[in-house]
């Protein structure tokens, strides 16, 4: 069998998750391309010029680079030597379907970086809104989220971990992404466990349909990806502003008046005092 050097295989491996990943939508195309080809290419550069990987999340790229050459690429598998697995062999080999079909979402998951620099159009300062806040905030039981959770404790959990980078598929101080954060937030402030990715937390709660009923707490679905409905999530925190985990700057404030979420804002769910109740009986049992 035909083997390659270590280092061309991960070169491989790598250049297989980035024509994956970075696929330029068919209607962002067209007379504008070269130029946008040229701006997202020099993003690019200057990322992965001011980026310092730990020796941790080197492993964790590679094995994600691995296991995603293994589940989609036949042709990769039998150059590099690897067994190809489809997703029915995984299940057969008893593998948790639950946990293949986390690992398509989460592929599905994160937003287009292009069209974030393109439509992101409306700044939000984070200092300010962090001063506006505490002067708001009296920390009387009335601040409570419908679901019975102090507002403080989440927007204090919020801007604890503002600047973390993203990280795909990561759930640490050292990267994270839209669905973990969310997560680690009612985890933090709620001892609950939601679901683990973006599709999966837009099935729980109390759907709100109207955007002018938005609460402090609700969690914001977005139409972020091509392949996927709901690809993005994030905390609603009043005033059109939600946090999240973004893909261009990491944990940050973004605003829903902004062009790119505006338009992509699809679903917002609500969880209340009987979700929460819900919940955290799921995870005892789990726990225990």
């Amino acid at each position: 069998m035909l083997r390659i050097p270590g280092l061309t295989l991960l070169c491989v491996m790598i250049a297989a998750v980035f024509s994956l990943t970075t696929v330029i939508p068919m209607e962002t195309m067209g007379a504008s391309a070269k130029s946008s080809t040229v701006k997202k290419s020099s993003h690019k550069k200057k990322k992965s010029k001011n980026a310092k990987c730990s020796t941790a999340s080197r492993a964790v790229g590679k094995k994600q680079a691995i296991d995603l050459v293994r589940s989609q690429s036949p042709e990769l598998c039998r150059l590099a030597g690897m067994d190809y697995t489809t997703t029915g062999e995984a299940v057969a080999e008893g593998a948790d379907a639950t946990a293949v079909t986390e690992q398509s979402q989460l592929m599905d998951q994160g937003e287009d970086l292009a069209e974030l620099e393109r439509e992101d159009d409306v700044a939000v300062d984070v200092d300010e809104f962090r001063s506006l806040w505490l002067q708001f905030v009296d920390g009387s039981g009335a601040e409570m989220t419908e679901g019975g959770i102090p507002k403080q404790n989440i927007i204090e959990v919020v801007m604890d971990w503002l600047g973390t980078r993203y990280d795909f598929g990561g759930q640490a101080r050292s990267g994270i992404d839209c669905s973990a954060f969310t997560r680690m937030v009612y985890a933090s402030v709620a001892k609950i466990e939601l679901p683990r990715t973006a599709a999966q937390q837009s099935t729980i709660g109390r759907n709100i349909s109207k955007r002018t009923d938005l609460q402090f707490g609700d969690l914001v679905f977005f139409h972020t990806r091509r392949h996927a409905y709901v690809s993005h999530v994030g905390v609603y925190l009043g005033d059109n502003l939600f946090a999240h985990a973004s893909s261009r700057y990491g944990v940050t404030i973004s605003s829903l008046e902004s062009t790119y979420y505006s338009k992509r804002l699809i679903g917002v769910r609500r969880l209340t005092e009987a979700d929460i109740v819900r919940l955290a009986s799921t995870t005892d049992t789990t726990a225990n």
